[in-house]
């Protein structure tokens, strides 16, 4: 466990942090469900470059324009994790430090138990959980279930085992749920979710339902989105997207998700009363919040007025190598300003 003194020192240090970059003000107007710390490094001046790394995670570098370097090669969660832990040495004062690992032991240098405990406050802070858990409908119980972990976790933009060691340092669940939880890999809820249809397990998996309908959603590119909603088949209902027209022009594709004789025993995934849809999206990126907007109509009346519908947003973040977006941005205006 971190030392209690580093916990708190940390903790004040995140939140003054989230509140002047109003870091939070994005997720509770915007419907955004993380704290982007790209966007938090940009308004520090500091620039982001991802690039492939053999054994690094990252590295941060003060100078008169301070940097940070992130392992381009890892899954989205590490590198939100690794960019955070970089800001960690830069907020908490610290001069250039190399990173082999973001799980330092409590015998770490001090630098490092800092870094690493501001990170998980600043990606993590309590409200936030508050306001996922709200939206979702989640109460500590859920917070066992392995699915609701790793989907809690792609919500936050962290990895599935940062996700509870965060929940155990909120004590919201217990250190032998932590363990009960690790023993679910986030691949295996992967391929479940897909029934067995998994080309790629580096890829996540997003599981929309009607509770993110108020939530603006941030996959990456080729990651698969599920849609699960409440299906009145039997009296031929179909969810269909409102318009084929405008969901190809947004790059989008929607197809019923074919059942499967696979054992999901194991994993909890709802009623039977429901029905999933795979949405993909190709490789479109950045931009803005796409929309995605299905209908429950019968296709011989076509829509009709009081017919069901769903509505929520995905904004597919850019993860390559190079400066990220935001830093390209900050550059783009400084060369204009000048």
């Amino acid at each position: 466990m971190v030392d209690w003194n580093i916990a708190l020192k940390t903790a004040k240090v995140a939140l003054d942090v989230l509140e002047s970059s109003r870091a939070m003000e994005r997720i509770e107007q915007d419907g955004y469900t993380r704290v982007d710390p790209f966007k938090i490094a940009a308004l520090e001046d500091i620039s982001v470059l991802l690039k492939p790394l053999d054994q690094l995670y990252g590295a941060f570098v003060r100078d008169q324009r301070s940097g940070i370097l992130v392992n381009s090669a890892r899954s989205a969660g590490l590198i939100h994790m690794t960019c955070a832990h970089e800001l960690g040495h830069y907020f908490m004062g610290h001069d250039s430090a190399v990173d082999e690992t973001l799980d330092y032991p409590a015998n770490a240098e001090v630098k490092e138990q800092e870094a690493e405990t501001f990170g998980y406050n600043l990606l993590v802070p309590r409200p936030l959980l508050t306001i996922i858990c709200k939206r979702k409908g989640w109460n500590r119980a859920s917070l066992t279930n392995p699915l609701i972990i790793y989907q809690l976790s792609l919500r936050l933009g962290i990895s599935y085992s940062a996700t509870a060691w965060s929940l155990l340092r909120h004590t919201l669940i217990t250190y032998n749920d932590v363990q009960e939880l690790r023993k679910t890999q986030p691949a295996a809820i992967k391929k479940a979710l897909l029934r067995d249809r998994l080309p790629d397990a580096t890829k996540e998996v997003w599981l929309l339902d009607e509770s993110d309908q108020s939530s603006v959603l941030e996959p990456r590119a080729n990651d698969h989105l599920v849609v699960r909603l409440k299906s009145h088949a039997s009296a031929g209902y179909l969810w269909l997207a409102d318009s084929r027209e405008e969901v190809a022009a947004e790059g989008f594709s929607l197809a019923p998700l074919a059942a499967t004789t696979s054992d999901l025993s194991t994993i909890s995934f709802g009623a039977d009363t429901t029905m999933d849809y795979v949405l993909s999206n190709g490789d479109k990126e950045g931009g803005s919040p796409q929309p995605v907007q299905l209908s429950e109509i019968r296709p011989w009346v076509g829509k009709q007025e009081g017919d069901a519908s769903f509505h929520s947003r995905a904004h597919f973040e850019e993860i390559q190598e190079g400066l990220t977006r935001e830093a390209k941005l900050a550059l783009m205006r400084e060369v204009t300003a000048s």
